[in-house]
């Protein structure tokens, strides 16, 4: 349920592991290619930097080890959604103190233990069928994307110079700009709906979709910078109230 992935330490973690360890996102598309004609990124540069870009996060990030409370909980909550709605789906945990969640568009989701622990089964329910529903409905796509483009964009401008300094702002760029990534009200609004029709679906608790938004209304309320990226979350409760009462 954000729209905001916090990954400003790993970007500096990339910068300063050397050469060796970046993931040139750039060089996909050639040092050198026209922006006019990188605006015309294929399905496949746009899953193969979102799958690139993954491998790298779950290196440099906490993943919760295989048989951890975490990592139990959550693959008790998705058994079965290994593929959900035609799209191959894998999950892990950032033992991390942010409360976030975010998927891209190669189907990996990713949850953030503080998340977990301030949210029950179903409410964590409702956030992983609103982060499906940015990859389904192609806003994770997108925004991968836009980060493509500036990655591109920056390399192009030092293919001319130095050739691994060019590489290394590349990384930074594209990873900046998946990670700042804002969604727009519509994309979040569409999520929240596709998140409700997933707990239908799976006949989970839908008033749990409330439930989640009124405790990001409270963190909002108490003045925590974490949930400075998920505006209106009273508002977005009161939608999912609305449509749980009309059932």
């Amino acid at each position: 349920m954000t729209s905001t992935i916090r990954i400003a330490a790993l970007t500096m973690s990339i910068l300063t592991a050397g050469t060796a360890s970046a993931i040139d996102l750039g060089g996909m598309l050639g040092a050198g290619k026209d922006l006019a004609k990188a605006a015309t990124i294929s399905d496949k540069e746009v899953m193969d930097g979102s799958r690139l870009m993954m491998r790298q996060m779950d290196k440099e990030e906490k993943v919760a080890p295989a048989g951890s409370k975490y990592a139990k909980r959550l693959e008790m909550l998705t058994k079965g959604l290994e593929n959900e709605d035609g799209l191959k789906l894998n999950f892990a945990v950032y033992q991390s103190g942010d409360v976030n969640a975010f998927a891209t568009p190669d189907g990996s989701i990713r949850i953030y233990s503080a998340l977990m622990d301030l949210m029950s089964d179903d409410e964590l329910r409702g956030v992983i069928g609103h982060e499906i529903g940015h990859a389904k409905l192609g806003h994770a796509a997108s925004q991968m994307k836009k980060a493509l483009l500036l990655s591109a964009g920056t390399k192009a401008a030092g293919a001319s110079g130095n050739q691994v300094g060019g590489m290394v702002a590349a990384n930074e760029e594209t990873i900046k700009a998946f990670g700042n990534a804002q969604f727009s009200q519509s994309d979040e609004t569409s999520s929240d709906d596709y998140g409700f029709k997933f707990m239908q679906k799976h006949k989970y608790d839908v008033r749990a979709m409330e439930s989640a938004f009124r405790k990001l209304a409270k963190m909002e309320k108490g003045g925590s910078n974490l949930m400075a990226s998920h505006p209106g979350s009273d508002a977005r409760a009161d939608r999912m109230k609305a449509a749980a009462d009309k059932l």
